[in-house]
């Protein structure tokens, strides 16, 4: 949690629900062709504000199934196929944010190929 910032990425042991919210409105004001990439720069735009924080947001995340299911439902993937994706996106991002330096924005492209399922 960041204190006296607008950002908390865990609440209460919990990810914190107006992340969620920021994300897939950021997705769902996107063009359809760049909603994936929209929803993927505002969540690196919100960890670079706190990796740390970012890194227990997507622990959490992961045992978190109605959250999952949502972000599932936004990738416009057959469902095994958005479990998949999803779940291989997490993993990266989860590995970068654990790094000495972690710079989530450079590993964009491998995001996007996860979720855009272009494997």
């Amino acid at each position: 949690m960041e204190e006296g910032r607008e950002l908390a990425t865990v609440v209460d042991g919990r990810l914190d629900e107006r992340l969620v919210e920021r994300v897939l409105s950021a997705a769902e004001g996107a063009p359809a062709k760049e909603r994936v990439r929209a929803g993927v720069e505002a969540v690196i735009a919100i960890a670079e504000l706190d990796p740390g924080g970012a890194n227990e947001a997507l622990a959490i995340l992961r045992t978190d199934s109605v959250t999952l299911e949502r972000l599932e439902g936004g990738l416009d993937l057959p469902p095994k196929t958005a479990t998949l994706a999803l779940g291989a996106a997490l993993q990266l991002a989860r590995a970068e944010l654990s790094s000495g330096d972690p710079d989530l924005g450079s590993r964009l492209p491998e995001l996007l190929c996860w979720l855009e399922a272009a494997w």
